[in-house]
């Protein structure tokens, strides 16, 4: 008889999330006033100020986390994402998932 599989321990462990396969599939911008869908940000705040450190992560960790495909090559630099990754804090299976599929995200760190 097998042991049962213990229960999740967030929705952040059973929520499917999206990766692109490469970084130079993320054409977002790299400057000024980056503003996300309401379906994504459904937080409230949907503006955000890409030349602020704080701002910047807090938008692609918002994306990473809620956005698609479509919403990651839009509104996500890869050129930027590279040199925050060591800065940001997704969700821990949002991390590895990036980080096992784009391992260079990893050496930056």
């Amino acid at each position: 008889m097998s042991e049962p599989t213990p229960a999740p321990f967030s929705f952040a462990e059973v929520k499917p999330y999206e990766v692109i396969d490469s970084l130079t599939e993320l054409h977002g911008p790299e400057h000024g006033m980056l503003r996300l869908p309401v379906e994504m940000a459904w937080g409230g705040r949907t503006e955000f100020d890409l030349e602020d450190d704080y701002d910047r992560t807090a938008a692609y960790k918002i994306v990473l986390e809620e956005g698609t495909k479509r919403h990651l090559r839009e509104l996500v630099s890869g050129r930027l994402l590279t040199a925050i990754w060591s800065q940001m804090r997704p969700a821990r299976p949002v991390r590895a998932l990036w980080e096992n599929q784009l391992p260079q995200l990893l050496a930056a760190a």
